[in-house]
């Protein structure tokens, strides 16, 4: 077990013990476990879990960064949606809604699919 906060800037959303962490980097998905080597690791959009004792937390993360230290475990992200507040119908409405340009279009789009894919995850 190790000590893990998961933090956005306006809130908390997890701040716990934690048998493991997964998340996704520029490279690909990772984990850390207890008394992981220090770390320091760029978070892309992808999903991100906390497994604890009692079971998975899942999050749709959408960036930030991962460090592990003195088997304490900060993640900070620009953009985390916590898997039972995914609102896919208004996700989708900003995909439909995405008409200002290519690279808006396209945001959105990702953002929905990410979300589509942490609502449809059960672990």
């Amino acid at each position: 077990m190790f000590t893990c906060q998961l933090r956005s800037p306006d809130r908390t959303f997890y701040d716990g013990e934690a048998v493991s962490v997964t998340a996704r980097s520029p490279r690909g998905e990772f984990a850390i476990l207890a008394h992981h080597a220090p770390l320091l690791a760029e978070l892309a959009a992808g999903p991100l879990r906390i497994r604890t004792e009692t079971g998975v937390l899942e999050f749709a993360c959408f960036g930030g960064t991962l460090t592990m230290e003195a088997n304490r475990a900060v993640i900070l992200g620009f953009d985390i949606v916590p898997r039972d507040e995914i609102d896919l119908e208004s996700a989708r409405r900003r995909v439909a809604e995405a008409m200002s340009g290519p690279a808006e279009a396209a945001a959105a789009q990702a953002r929905l699919e990410l979300l589509e894919k942490v609502a449809g995850h059960h672990a």
